[in-house]
C-alpha cells in the first residue's frame, strides 16, 4: 500500500516539475554585452569578408557576410597555370600565393557563417568550383617553386664540380710543370756541364 501511494505521488508531481521547467527563460544579454564594440575600417578581419558593390557604405554594412546561392555558384575565373607561373618572379609567386589563401580562406569563412546561420544546405552558398580553383594555382606554384630549387641545386652541383675539376687540372699543371723543369736541368747539365748551374724555370716557361 505504502509503495503504490509513493508511485501515485511521484506521478503527480511529474506534470508540476515539467511545468516549472517550461516557465524559466534564459537571461537576456545586458546592455554592456549587446552594445558593439567599434572597429576600425581598415582591420585586418574585414579581408575575410567580399565587399559589396554599393556605395556610400559604412563599416560592417560594406561588406557581405553570407552570399546568395546565385552569387556563390557564379563562377568568374579559372587557375593559373603552371605555363604562366613559370614566367613570374619570386615577389609575384608570393603575391599569388597570398591572394589565392586569402580567396581561400573567406570561401571557408562564407560556408561556416552560412553553417552558423543556420542554413540548410552551406555547401551550395559556396562554389566548390572556386575552391579548387584556389587549390589548383597553390598547388602550382608549389611545383613552379620546386622546379626552381631543383634546377638551383644541379646548377650548384655543376659549378662545384666544374670548380673541383680546375682545382685539379691547376694541380696537374704544377706537376708537369715540375717535371719538365727537371728534365731540362738533366739534359742542361749533361750538355753544357761548363756553362753554370741551371736556373729552374729557365726554358720551360
Amino acid at each position: 500500500m505504502l509503495s503504490l501511494y509513493r508511485n501515485a505521488s511521484k506521478q503527480g508531481l511529474r506534470p508540476s516539475t515539467r511545468s516549472l521547467a517550461q516557465v524559466v527563460q534564459k537571461q537576456t544579454s545586458g546592455p554592456s554585452i549587446a552594445k558593439k564594440v567599434p572597429v576600425r575600417d581598415d582591420h585586418g578581419l574585414y579581408g575575410f569578408f567580399r565587399k559589396k558593390p554599393a556605395a556610400g557604405l559604412v563599416g560592417e554594412a560594406r561588406y557581405e557576410v553570407v552570399e546568395t546561392p546565385e552569387e556563390g555558384q557564379l563562377v568568374t575565373g579559372r587557375a593559373w597555370e603552371a605555363t604562366e607561373l613559370r614566367n613570374k618572379s619570386f615577389k609575384d609567386l608570393h603575391t599569388l600565393w597570398y591572394v589565392a589563401l586569402r580567396e581561400k580562406n573567406l570561401l571557408a569563412t562564407q560556408r561556416e557563417e552560412a553553417r552558423r546561420m543556420g542554413v540548410t544546405h552551406p555547401d551550395l552558398q559556396v562554389s566548390k568550383e572556386k575552391v579548387r580553383h584556389c587549390q589548383k594555382t597553390m598547388a602550382r606554384i608549389k611545383l613552379v617553386l620546386n622546379e626552381r630549387r631543383l634546377a638551383f641545386e644541379g646548377a650548384m652541383k655543376i659549378a662545384e664540380s666544374e670548380q673541383a675539376a680546375a682545382k685539379d687540372e691547376e694541380n696537374y699543371d704544377e706537376e708537369d710543370r715540375q717535371v719538365l723543369d727537371f728534365q731540362f736541368e738533366q739534359a742542361y747539365t749533361r750538355q753544357r756541364p761548363t756553362q753554370g748551374r741551371w736556373r729552374p724555370g729557365q726554358f720551360s716557361r
